[in-house]
């Protein structure tokens, strides 16, 4: 079947978030966690201002409305966690371990819409499952620090997960240019507090190191989540999970050729199953709620 427009959109997300590991672990020897995170995502909307003042389609009354705002709080809450979860995370365990884990939202998704009323055939739960056991082939014969990374990974993949599912199911009921640029400034001033209370590097010593966040701002935050609002709208949740799951296989590239990392063969086989257990747990599209 030909690739449509959603799809593509969905994979150049996916190629984006991938290789997108590659400036936030360069930024860590610069900057710790939330101050990477709170620079980035404010560049982000910084880089959405432009489309803001020249699209016709935004007022300021988008801007006004409280069920926006309601939401963009929302989003932009889910954002710092998973984020944050996902940067610290990058400190104790590779890059490629952190991508695969990430993409684990696919399995969390279905799993979160069936307590909200979905329900799912057996197939659904068997790709869960093959997932988990990828999961833990994976992270066998890592150190006690890096499985503390493979866990902060695992927690920042449900924020992630309930991030995907609040923007399929309310933000085409909104602007959505501004509903992401609200949400990105949410995260940034999230982070920005949480690293003035807990953090120390705040700024980068090297003008080097101002290199990442902007890359990573611009590019991650600016081009493939604003994508990701936009199209989100159009797809159908969790069948459009397991192709933003694919970001896992284009970290684990970036991670080989930036940084040399490699997995065992528990690792790739666990990293083969987890792909196989998202694919088959997206073959049925969610159906409806209970009673409806």
């Amino acid at each position: 079947m030909r690739l449509s427009m959603v799809n593509l959109g969905l994979l150049l997300i996916a190629l984006i978030w991938g290789f997108g590991f590659v400036p936030q672990k360069l930024g860590l020897e610069h900057m710790d966690a939330a101050a990477f995170n709170a620079l980035r995502f404010a560049l982000g909307a910084l880089t959405l201002l432009p489309m803001l003042l020249l699209f016709s389609s935004v007022s300021l009354d988008d801007f006004r409305s409280r069920s926006t705002l309601i939401l963009s709080a929302q989003l932009g809450g889910l954002l710092f966690a998973g984020a944050l979860m996902q940067q610290i995370s990058l400190l104790f365990t590779s890059v490629a371990n952190v991508s695969f884990i990430t993409g684990l939202y696919v399995i969390v998704v279905p799993i979160i819409a069936y307590a909200l009323g979905y329900r799912y055939k057996l197939i659904v739960w068997s790709g869960g499952i093959i997932a988990i056991i990828g999961l833990y082939l994976l992270t066998q014969g890592g150190t006690e620090i890096a499985l503390k990374g493979d866990l902060l990974a695992l927690i920042g993949a449900v924020f992630w997960a309930l991030h995907i599912l609040l923007i399929a199911e309310k933000a085409k009921d909104h602007n959505t240019l501004v509903l992401a640029f609200i949400q990105f400034a949410i995260c940034a001033g999230l982070s920005l507090v949480y690293s003035l209370a807990f953090e120390t590097r705040l700024l980068p010593q090297q003008n080097i190191g101002y290199l990442w966040p902007l890359i990573n701002g611009v590019v991650v935050v600016g081009i493939a989540y604003t994508l990701q609002v936009l199209v989100l709208e159009k797809a159908e949740p969790f069948a459009a999970a397991v192709i933003l799951s694919l970001e896992a296989v284009f970290g684990a590239i970036a991670a080989y050729f930036v940084f040399g990392e490699s997995l065992t063969m528990a690792g790739i086989v666990g990293a083969a199953l987890m792909l196989l257990g998202c694919v088959l747990a997206q073959l049925q599209e969610g159906q409806k709620k209970e009673g409806e």
